[in-house]
């Protein structure tokens, strides 16, 4: 593949212990394509060895759940047995056969998990038992954690990191963003405790601290341990960049990697869409690009940035270290090829995103072609295509 017109964004990029063949990245997307038991699915091996196949440098899946009980949706992926290893390590092979590096993000949906419709049946955890609105007009309340139940999901993270490690994935990465259970401590919105994990600074990241810690024990030196970190919660009272680049520093310190910022949560991004702001290119550069300057891992940029032109400009100036793409890649598979090639690429336009409004039952491209669409995903084979 020729350097093209973007040398910087095409050289290789050294994440831990291993190196990516470019600094380009597939950002983790929901696309839900897992079996309903929450083991791998084929479709969900084709979509990510596909993007690999384009020659992302990179590929962050979706957040792959701890637990059943912090699973948020019926089509994810649950690392939590030896069970799934078989489905992991196939996924695992079929990126590294295209050429990429491959870490799994792991997430806990906390206050968030499902399944929504028997919320009250069975109460879902979070760091306070807070009252919000889960989704229209309904309201509910989670149950507050206790710390036997932080202990066993602090567990259940490292267990999904070595189960991940030993099906052959180059790393894995914390969720600690939008909303999830990392990110419901971090804040004071949404973490009121008064013990060890709520109230200062110190106390409400120790949950993400523990988390990270046990990763690292649990995979070792090697692997890459990356953290998609809440960059700003863009809310009064919440967790705020000045925040956020202290705690990157002090990841860097406990053994991440890599950092992805991202602003706002599953609430808060209301007030940046109300007023369009997610649809302007780099509307959360800002943050990235202060935790960039405050750390020496790399920081990943996120987040409207679509063209080839704007990655090379902000990498070759120093002001992060790569980028991480999510719908331009889902829209476009053969992103990095075409911009290497100097080829027009598919641009992802439509408003609101057909992909957001067909997650939960597996994530399809408005721009996609009609066999593809009627596929249900995009994958590399045309013969094995056609049921998920």
């Amino acid at each position: 593949m020729s350097a093209s017109a973007y040398p910087t964004l095409f050289s290789p990029l050294r994440l831990g212990s291993k190196q990516a063949r470019n600094k380009v990245a597939l950002a983790p997307m929901t696309v839900a394509y897992a079996n309903p038991d929450g083991t791998v699915s084929q479709a969900e091996i084709e979509h990510y060895a596909r993007r690999a196949q384009g020659g992302v440098g990179l590929v962050i899946t979706e957040h792959f759940t701890v637990s059943e009980a912090g699973r948020q949706l019926p089509q994810q992926t649950v690392v939590d047995s030896e069970e799934k290893i078989e489905g992991l390590a196939a996924l695992a092979k079929a990126v590294h056969e295209e050429g990429a590096l491959i870490v799994a993000q792991l997430g806990h949906a906390g206050r968030y998990a499902g399944p929504w419709d028997r919320y009250e049946e069975q109460p879902r955890l979070a760091p306070s038992a807070l009252p919000f609105r889960l989704v229209g007009d309904r309201v509910v309340t989670p149950t507050e954690m206790t710390e036997q139940d932080i202990a066993d999901t602090v567990a259940d993270t490292g267990r999904a990191a070595a189960l991940l490690i030993e099906a052959g994935f180059d790393g894995v990465q914390l969720h600690a963003s939008q909303g999830f259970l990392p990110s419901q401590f971090l804040s004071p919105r949404t973490n009121t405790r008064s013990d060890r994990y709520g109230g200062s600074f110190e106390n409400r990241i120790r949950f993400t601290l523990e988390c990270l810690t046990e990763i690292r024990f649990r995979v070792g030196p090697d692997p890459i341990v990356g953290v998609q970190l809440l960059g700003d919660e863009a809310a009064h009272g919440g967790w705020s960049l000045h925040e956020a680049v202290e705690l990157a520093m002090i990841l860097e310190t406990n053994g991440a990697d890599f950092l992805l910022p991202s602003v706002t949560t599953f609430e808060t991004v209301r007030a940046i869409t109300a007023a369009g702001e997610e649809r302007r290119w780099g509307h959360q550069l800002g943050a990235t690009i202060a935790i960039q300057s405050a750390v020496s891992v790399p920081v990943l940029a996120n987040g409207g940035i679509t063209v080839p032109e704007h990655a090379e400009s902000l990498v070759a100036g120093g002001q992060v270290a790569g980028v991480a793409l999510a719908r331009p890649l889902l829209a476009d598979p053969d992103w990095v090829a075409k911009a290497a090639a100097g080829d027009d690429i598919h641009v992802c336009a439509c408003d609101p995103p057909q992909c957001l409004r067909t997650q939960l039952t597996g994530a399809v491209c408005s721009g996609w072609p009609e066999h593809r669409q009627r596929a249900g995903y995009w994958g590399r084979d045309e013969v094995t295509e056609g049921t998920k």
